[in-house]
């Protein structure tokens, strides 16, 4: 298949960045218009209150007693491959459908055997100048609890370019009512390392990753979001046993562009990252990590060392915990990530499969010293997810595929 007319950028020039495999990809839709639908009327985005923390905003929840947004349904699942514009996020609904979200500001289900839109947003996919940038709807996740509350999340960068958020709506039958910023995250003036994944882990609370921003110090500090993995309660509150304080978001840190997030049935928490592109005196492509047990309150090594041990800012590395993996000189820029249960696909199942958008699937093996990875489908460029039916879903710039 050919490539669509995207951004383009030869290897040797990658230092502006490649962290989430999108510096080829021609900016899509502009700017679109937060809507929710079922006669509702759409809030307001909260006014940010700092740039510096992230913000909690909550708002009043339709109950879902005798709820008739709750519609008798036996949905199929999705069978073939499936038309979408740059899915950047997949995720199941307990009921069996599928949402994903594109990264122009659009979030789609697939119901009664059909893609429909589900609510936008407005956000940003250039600059403002038109260049290159990974800023957009990078993110989407269901609460755990969605038979209750009905809540699907996204993260999202606002169109202001000042500012990130996750925000949450209540899905009526298919169309999210009520949306409701619930955390604000800085978004800096720097193109990339966004971040933006979010999954909510066995314990119910909500885990979100940001970027470094291309500031890499920022990764080492835990009074700053950047570069981290952080953790929420449901409502964007902060959890009061957080390692570090009850105050503070951050779960772990030390993180350059941590794209990819997923959570085993245990609890085990996996993160991908981007390697380097020549920041903070790096190489200028390789050494992409996987990382498949980030622990709290745990300490990784961005930017005092890359890829296994690489020191940059000093010989120990500054006593962070090296990746699980890493391409080392090669480039495999990984994305999303999800962990396969036993009943999954034969030579899947068991494993930790990440989409990766040069080198397509990669299916991981723990090992020691260092984890292995083999590949799989090359159309697993974006995100991947395994379905109820234990098929694993994945996307690249056009589609969804399913592989049984």
């Amino acid at each position: 298949m050919s490539p669509p007319a995207r951004l383009t950028r030869s290897r040797a020039s990658r230092s502006a960045d490649r962290s989430i495999g999108i510096r080829r990809l021609a900016a899509l839709a502009g700017l679109v218009v937060l809507a929710a639908a079922c006669g509702s009327t759409p809030r307001s985005t909260p006014r940010v209150t700092s740039q510096a923390t992230p913000t909690a905003q909550v708002s009043a929840t339709p109950s879902p007693t005798a709820n008739p947004c709750v519609a008798p349904s036996s949905e199929p699942l999705p069978g073939g491959t499936i038309p979408a514009n740059f899915a950047t996020a997949l995720a199941f609904a307990p009921d069996g459908r599928l949402f994903w979200a594109e990264r122009s500001g659009t979030v789609r289900v697939w119901q009664n055997g059909a893609s429909r839109v589900f609510a936008k947003i407005r956000t940003v996919t250039t600059e403002p100048n038109g260049s290159y940038s990974e800023r957009g709807l990078l993110g989407l996740a269901i609460s755990p609890t969605f038979s209750v509350d009905r809540f699907v999340y996204a993260f999202y960068s606002d169109a202001s370019y000042r500012t990130q958020h996750v925000i949450r709506w209540y899905d009526c039958d298919g169309t999210g009512m009520n949306p409701s910023i619930i955390a604000t995250f800085p978004a800096g003036n720097d193109c990339c390392h966004k971040g933006g994944r979010i999954a909510f882990g066995p314990d119910g609370k909500l885990y979100v990753t940001l970027g470094d921003e291309h500031d890499a110090p920022s990764a080492q500090n835990v009074g700053d979001v950047r570069g981290k993995v952080l953790r929420y309660n449901p409502d964007g509150t902060i959890p009061s046993d957080n390692p570090f304080g009850p105050a503070n978001p951050v779960w772990a840190y030390g993180f350059r562009n941590p794209f990819g997030i997923a959570f085993s049935a245990t609890g085990q928490l996996a993160i991908t990252m981007n390697g380097p592109s020549g920041d903070a005196g790096s190489p200028g492509t390789g050494y992409d990590t996987l990382y498949l047990s980030v622990t709290r309150g745990g300490h990784y090594q961005w930017p005092d060392c890359y890829g296994y041990n690489h020191p940059l800012a000093s010989s120990s590395c500054g006593g962070g915990a090296a990746p699980s993996w890493s391409s080392e000189a090669s480039t495999y820029v990984p994305t999303g990530a999800t962990f396969v249960d036993a009943s999954g696909p034969a030579g899947y199942a068991g494993h930790l499969v990440f989409c990766t958008y040069e080198r397509g699937m990669a299916i991981a093996t723990a090992g020691s010293p260092h984890a292995t990875v083999r590949l799989g489908p090359s159309g697993c460029r974006l995100d991947v997810v395994e379905g109820p039916n234990h098929a694993l879903y994945y996307s690249d710039e056009t589609h969804i595929y399913v592989l049984p």
